[in-house]
């Protein structure tokens, strides 16, 4: 049990400082994580992973305020951006945690390893950030179309979204800090929802782990949430003066990684 209590600890600092130095959503740490220790646990892969994200979404809850506050401060928030990309975010948060909560344990672990997988991919080799546009497009439908596609992808996978919003918002010409600042405070308005609804949707699950409100485990979320919130608040301040092109391409190692541990586990053990 103080080992358990002690990975997830490290996950929460670790989790914490990377959304809030990359803006890629903590999630995408957490999520593994807490899915191999649920399953170290003899707990059920049907919803192991449903508890893995609702806990992730949980977190990221927490963390964004952290995050948002920090960016919001060193004027990192564009709040343009949020009044038109929020009802698409919630909306796409929405529909895609409804979508994790009826499909079975195994889809979700493939799409998660696809999602990350190109995750991974984009941060080891893409140096420089496509531009498409001097800005964000003009109809408030494509607004619509772009972040509701955002928020359902990254709650199918239990994250914040900033591994889908920063690169998307820096093709429409917004500064790095800027991308990164207004994705944090995306994360919030994607984790919450999300959560909300899986905690609804696993009420009626037997066999879950103690601490259980449906899908949403408070065990993992409070470890992960106590060391996140401070770290968070840490990568914020650094990532307005670090250079991320090499930790990029570190955590995409990490990324890779994680993908290859999932196909063994659930293809070849």
């Amino acid at each position: 049990m103080t080992s358990l209590i002690i990975i997830f600890l490290i996950t929460g600092i670790i989790s914490g400082f990377m959304a809030g130095l990359l803006g890629v959503g903590g999630g995408i740490i957490i999520v593994p994580i807490s899915y191999f220790v649920l399953l170290f646990l003899d707990y059920s892969p049907d919803y192991a992973m449903h508890i893995a994200i609702a806990s992730s979404l949980g977190v990221i809850c927490f963390t964004s305020i952290s995050s948002i506050r920090s960016h919001i401060k060193l004027k990192n928030v564009n709040f343009i951006i949020l009044r038109t990309w929020v009802p698409g975010i919630v909306l796409g948060s929405i529909i895609g945690s409804y979508s994790a909560s009826i499909i079975s344990g195994d889809i979700l672990v493939n799409i998660f390893i696809c999602l990350a997988f190109l995750i991974a991919l984009n941060m080891a080799f893409q140096k420089e950030p496509i531009i498409i546009s001097a800005d964000l497009p003009n109809s408030k439908f494509v607004n619509l179309i772009i972040s509701s596609l955002i928020g359902f992808l990254s709650v199918l996978i239990g994250i914040g979204g900033g591994s889908f919003s920063v690169p998307t918002l820096t093709m429409f010409s917004k500064k790095i800090h800027e991308a990164v600042g207004t994705s944090a405070t995306l994360g919030f308005f994607i984790a919450f929802p999300g959560a909300v609804i899986l905690i609804f949707s696993g009420t009626n699950i037997e066999g879950l782990p103690a601490f259980s409100i449906g899908y949403l485990n408070l065990a993992i979320v409070l470890l992960v949430s106590s060391t996140s919130i401070f770290t968070a608040n840490v990568g914020a301040k650094l990532s307005v003066n670090i250079n991320k092109v090499t930790l990029r391409r570190i955590f995409s190692i990490f990324l890779l990684f994680t993908c290859l541990s999932l196909i063994i586990e659930h293809y070849i053990i």
